[in-house]
């Protein structure tokens, strides 16, 4: 028997597609406006002439390479950072010490601007590693202090009712915890994923970084290849929503999962 979806569900489906198509057509139209009466390509090229040089990187010798590197660096800073700070919530969970000497630290790195500490780390670190480390210190605090929230945010009935019958840490973990802080962790590494991403390719841009989408942006800054400057910072932005779309899906993929256990 075939899934025929009803009413509600196609006409929210249609919308959640309808929605997205407009906004990205006003921002095509404001831009072309402006392209227009700017009347420069130099300085603002028409939007069709972004596209094409968009289009044209996939075919570009060393493209995959170059996005594939960045996309590394990102993986590398967000993974780290998501395993520590999950960790680290986790202990100052049970330990409070351990979140008073950590909240000060998370709140500067939260409010160091990431301009500056790209300068201060590069006069230490060689470029790759600097721009792991950056990346790093944004990502960090931010999911630190979301993972603590939704830990100490654990009904504390539950654990007064786990306690009483003598469940065992692993299932605590498990069957408490787990389920009580997912969708925080989806939500929090999805928006931090992108965030993570950004910062690695600004690192990129003012390291001059081979092998990177931030050279190549840099690149077509010197070289004043607006189109191609703004067709690698079109490249950067697809690939931020498609790694929101993967957690996302991931997202629902535990949720579907959850529900037929």
């Amino acid at each position: 028997m075939k899934f025929k979806p009803d009413k509600t569900t196609a006409k929210r489906i249609a919308l959640n597609i309808f929605y997205p198509l407009l906004a990205f057509s006003l921002m095509l139209a404001v831009w072309a406006i402006a392209a227009k009466i700017k009347n420069n390509p130099l300085v603002l090229p028409m939007p069709n002439v972004v596209l094409d040089s968009f289009f044209r990187l996939g075919n570009t010798g060393g493209f995959w390479l170059d996005v594939l590197a960045t996309l590394l660096r990102t993986f590398i800073c967000f993974f780290t950072s998501f395993a520590l700070a999950l960790l680290l919530a986790a202990l100052a969970g049970i330990c409070s010490p351990i979140h008073r000497v950590l909240s000060p630290i998370v709140s500067v790195l939260r409010a160091a601007p990431t301009v500056a500490v790209i300068l201060i780390l590069y006069a230490f670190m060689n470029n790759d590693s600097m721009s792991i480390a950056v990346g790093f210190l944004i990502a960090f605090p931010i999911m630190y202090s979301s993972f603590y929230s939704a830990i100490t945010g654990v009904d504390g009935d539950l654990l007064k009712m786990a306690k009483l019958y003598k469940v065992s840490p692993a299932n605590k973990i498990r069957f408490i915890y787990l389920p009580c802080i997912a969708e925080n962790l989806f939500d929090t590494g999805r928006s931090t994923l992108s965030l993570t991403l950004k910062v690695v390719v600004a690192a990129e841009i003012l390291t001059s970084i081979s092998r990177s989408i931030g050279s190549n942006i840099q690149v077509a800054y010197a070289m004043f290849e607006v189109s191609y400057l703004l067709a690698w910072t079109l490249v950067a932005i697809v690939f931020s929503f498609v790694l929101e779309a993967i957690v996302s899906g991931l997202k629902k993929l535990w949720e579907a999962l959850r529900c037929r256990a």
